[in-house]
């Protein structure tokens, strides 16, 4: 009976059509893509970070080759409009214990029919900060380059799949995919 149920609804969701966000925009992007990060003036180190956060989930997520800008059937351009920290968590005496990262980036896509779409996506990601010394666990409310590149990273990652969605919805409405 449960094999019976199974097969039935795996015949239902194959028979209905569905497809996966990421099969969508890898249709609307094409098979292979160029992308650039607009390197902050404020905070140059955050848009490296942010650039190899998102050509890596292209290739983990999308499984697209990334090329040079001229053979490229879809250019993105992601630029950073806000990225903030806030203290989440709070000890006993005050302190921080625990932080939001939250990015806003807006990706420009041109596609190779000339299609320019403008996309604004965000992503947030909670950290604890805490150090160890002498086996003992403290918390100093600072944010080391570590834990704020791995914020970041994780931040860009989660904009980035916030993109793919909207890519794909905007190609469902717009009819751009082959259902």
């Amino acid at each position: 009976m449960r094999l019976f149920a199974v097969l039935l609804l795996a015949f239902l969701i194959v028979g209905c059509g569905y497809k996966p966000s990421s099969v969508v925009a890898r249709d609307i992007l094409g098979s292979s893509v160029w992308i650039d990060v607009i390197i902050s003036k404020t905070d140059p180190e955050s848009s490296v970070v942010i650039k190899d956060g998102i050509k890596s989930a292209m290739l983990r997520r999308l499984n697209t080759d990334l090329v040079e800008k001229e053979k490229a059937d879809s250019i993105i351009i992601a630029s950073i409009k806000s990225l903030t920290f806030t203290a989440i968590s709070y000890d006993r005496f005050g302190y921080a214990t625990a932080y939001k990262a939250n990015l806003v980036m807006e990706y420009r896509l041109r596609q190779k029919d000339g299609v320019i779409k403008s996309i604004l996506a965000n992503g947030d990601y909670d950290f604890r900060v805490t150090n160890q010394l002498n086996d003992r666990r403290f918390t100093d409310s600072v944010i080391s380059d570590s834990e704020r590149f791995d914020a970041i990273t994780n931040a860009s990652l989660q904009s980035f799949d916030e993109f793919i969605s909207k890519l794909a919805m905007q190609g469902l409405f717009d009819g751009q995919s082959n259902f």
